[in-house]
C-alpha cells in the first residue's frame, strides 16, 4: 500500500518514515514533501493508500493541502499531524474527512494504531494483517514461540477461536494424492480468503502430528458480526470438502468449540488429535463435533477398535507384518468376545472407514458378521503385505533427500506438504517418518536451521536485522525476532553485540 509522508521539518519526516518501516505492514513510502504544493505534485502522481500530513507548512498549509488532494486522489485517506495549540485545525481537519490525527511527537504504537484503524477496510491491509496471524498461530502451535511474547489485549489472550483438524483417509497414493489434497486445500484457502473481513482471521497450519487445521478467530470489540461469519466459515467446511468425496477417499473435519483464547484452543486441538481415532466408530467424511466426540470417548470398546482399526491401517501403509497381524488378532478377540455386539450405526461407519482407508468392501458389504471381517483384514494382510518388501531403506534415502532439501532450500516459504508433494507422499507419513528418523519434528528441524544461518549472519555480516530476517526465510522481522529470542534466549541485535 502506497504512503506519503509530508512535514517542513526533516528530521520529523526521518522519524515517521523509520516509525512506518518497523510497522509490520507491505506500507510502501512512495514520497515525502516539505510544503502544501510537493504534497499536491505526490498525491496527484502516485494516488497513495494514505498520506500523513503536518497542518502547519509553508506555502500552502495541511488542510488547503488536504481540500484539493481529496479532488485529485478520492480514495486518499489522510492522517494529521498537530501540535497541543493546534486542536481547532484537528477539528476541522475532521470535518473535511481526516481519518485519524497524531500528536507531536508521534508515539510508534499511535502511529501504527492510525493506519491500522485508517486502512482496515482495504482488502490488501486485511490480508497481509491475516499473513502475520497465521505465522503468529504457526510458531505457537508448533511450541515455536510462546504467548508471553504478546500483548494481554491480542487476540491471541482475548480472542475467541475456532478450529479444525483435518484428516485425509484413502487408499490413494503418490501423485495423485498429491494434487487431490493441494486442490481441496486451495478450495479451502480461497473460501477463507472470501469471507475474511478486518475483525476476524483465519490461518491454515501444520500441526505437529503433520495433520492440517484451520482455525478462525474473531474479536468482538472490532466487528459484531464476525463471530457468525467465522460460525458460517466452519458450517460450510463439509461443502468444500464435497466435491472430493469419492470412494477410497474421505475428508474429515474435527472441530472445536468455541475457545477463549489460544491456550484453550491449543488443549481442544490436542485433545481431538488423541480423539481422532474415533472417527472409524463415528463415520468418516463428515463434520464431527468436539461433544460429539468427547461422548464416543466415553465408551471403552469404542475406543479400542477405533484404536486398532487405525493402528492396522498404519502397519499396512508401513508394511509392518507382524505388527499388522497381531493388531488383527487384538481386534478380533475384542470384536467375537462382545456379548453385546456393535449396533447397526457404528457397524456402517467402521464399514466405510474400512471401504475409504483400507480398500475392503463395498456398499453392499456393510451387514456381514465380525468373522467375515476379521477374514478379509488376515486376506489382505497375506496379499498386500508379504509380497511388498519392506519400506526401511527406501524411507531412509527419502529423510536424506528431505535433510538435503532443507540445507538447500531453508530461505524459501516451504513446509511439509509441499515437500511431500515433490516426493510423492503424503504430508502426514512424511512428518511422522522425519521425527522418527531425525527425533526433531519438522518444523522445529527447519527452525532450527533457519537460526543457525541467522546467526551466522549475524556474526559475519553488517547486514540488517530485517535483511537477515528475508534472508532466512521470514518476511515479517516481528515474528523473527520472537522465533530467535525463543531459541536463542537473546534479541538478534544483543547477539551481535555480546559475540561482536
Amino acid at each position: 500500500m502506497k504512503l506519503i509522508i509530508a512535514d517542513d521539518e526533516k528530521l520529523i519526516r526521518a522519524s515517521i518514515r523509520s516509525m512506518v518501516q518497523d510497522v509490520e505492514s507491505s506500507w510502501q513510502i512512495v514520497g515525502e514533501g516539505a510544503n502544501g504544493e510537493e504534497l499536491l505534485e505526490l498525491v496527484k502522481e502516485h494516488k497513495p493508500n494514505v498520506a500523513i500530513i503536518d497542518i502547519r507548512m509553508p506555502r500552502m498549509n495541511g488542510l488547503e493541502a488536504m481540500r484539493l488532494g481529496k479532488v485529485i486522489s478520492p480514495c486518499t485517506k489522510w492522517i494529521i499531524l498537530s501540535g497541543f495549540s493546534d486542536f481547532a485545525y484537528v477539528q476541522e481537519a475532521l470535518q473535511l474527512g481526516a481519518s485519524d490525527y497524531l500528536l507531536k511527537p508521534v508515539n510508534p504504537f499511535d502511529l501504527e494504531r492510525a493506519l491500522t484503524n485508517t486502512a482496515k477496510h482495504n482488502k490488501e491491509f486485511v490480508q497481509m494483517h491475516n499473513q502475520q496471524f497465521e505465522n503468529s498461530l504457526f510458531a505457537l502451535c508448533n511450541g515455536l514461540t510462546t504467548l508471553k511474547f504478546e500483548e494481554l489485549d491480542s487476540v491471541y489472550v482475548q480472542g475467541w477461536f475456532i478450529g479444525a483438524v483435518i484428516i485425509v483417509d484413502t487408499t490413494i497414493t503418490g501423485k495423485s494424492l498429491s494434487d487431490l489434497t493441494c486442490a481441496f486445500y486451495d478450495d479451502l484457502r480461497e473460501s477463507m480468503t472470501r469471507m475474511l473481513v478486518y475483525g476476524m482471521n483465519f490461518a491454515m497450519v501444520s500441526l505437529p502430528d503433520g495433520e492440517c487445521a484451520a482455525i478462525g478467530s474473531w474479536d468482538p470489540a472490532k466487528g459484531a458480526d464476525c463471530r457468525e461469519q467465522v460460525q458460517q466459515f466452519f458450517e460450510g467446511l463439509a461443502g468444500v470438502a464435497e466435491p472430493y468425496r469419492q470412494e477410497g477417499l474421505a475428508i474429515t473435519i474435527l472441530q472445536t468449540g468455541e475457545c477463549r483464547g489460544f491456550d484453550q484452543l491449543n488443549a481442544q486441538l490436542a485433545q481431538l488429535g488423541e480423539w481422532s481415532h474415533l472417527r472409524v466408530v463415528r463415520g468418516v467424511g463428515q463434520r464431527i463435533g468436539y461433544v460429539e466426540l468427547e461422548g464416543e470417548a466415553q465408551v471403552p470398546e469404542k475406543c479400542k477398535i477405533s484404536q486398532l482399526f487405525c493402528s492396522i491401517k498404519q502397519h499396512l501403509y508401513f508394511r509392518a507384518y507382524l505388527n499388522y497381524q497381531t493388531a488383527v488378532g487384538e481386534l478380533e478377540g475384542l470384536l467375537l468376545a462382545g456379548k453385546q455386539g456393535l449396533n447397526a450405526q457404528t457397524r456402517q461407519a467402521i464399514h466405510l472407514y474400512m471401504v475409504q482407508a483400507l480398500g475392503i468392501g463395498g456398499a453392499s458389504d456393510a451387514a456381514r458378521p465380525e468373522s467375515e471381517v476379521i477374514r478379509e483384514l488376515r486376506e489382505i494382510g497375506e496379499s498386500k503385505l508379504r509380497e511388498i518388501k519392506p519400506r526401511e531403506p527406501v524411507t531412509a534415502d527419502l529423510i536424506e533427500q528431505v535433510v538435503q532439501y532443507l540445507e538447500q532450500h531453508y530461505m524459501d516459504d516451504i513446509g511439509i506438504g509441499s515437500i511431500a508433494q515433490q516426493l510423492n507422499v503424503s504430508a502426514n507419513y512424511l512428518s511422522m517418518l522425519f521425527n522418527k528418523k531425525t527425533g526433531t519434528p519438522f518444523v522445529k528441524y527447519l527452525t532450527n536451521i533457519r537460526m543457525l544461518k541467522a546467526k551466522e549472519l549475524l556474526l559475519n555480516t553488517n547486514l540488517q536485522v530485517k535483511q537477515i530476517a528475508e534472508k532466512v526465510g521470514y518476511y515479517s522481522t516481528r515474528h523473527f525476532t520472537k522465533l530467535f529470542v525463543e531459541n536463542c534466549s537473546s534479541y538478534p541485535s544483543d547477539f551481535r553485540k555480546s559475540h561482536a
